[in-house]
């Protein structure tokens, strides 16, 4: 069963426009954004729902889109 995301409250990016930070799920090849979390463990609990291929990383992601640019350091 998928987690809900909750896109919508989670920190706005202040680098880029209608974009927020959290934990994102991705697939690199063929490339599939899946979605962004608030929490490490709820973006690696649907990483491993989804099986192999699909990895999390902490970065920023532009609303509405597929858009997403991980590898950046976690907050705290």
């Amino acid at each position: 069963m998928p987690i809900k995301s909750l896109v919508k409250n989670l920190p706005k990016d202040p680098d880029n426009f209608n974009s927020v930070l959290g934990w994102g799920v991705i697939q690199m090849s063929p490339w599939k954004f899946v979605d962004i979390y608030a929490s490490k463990d709820a973006a690696e609990a649907e990483a491993s729902g989804r099986g192999p291929g699909y990895s999390v990383s902490y970065g920023t992601h532009r609303i509405g889109t597929d858009n997403f640019v991980g590898g950046l350091t976690p907050p705290n």
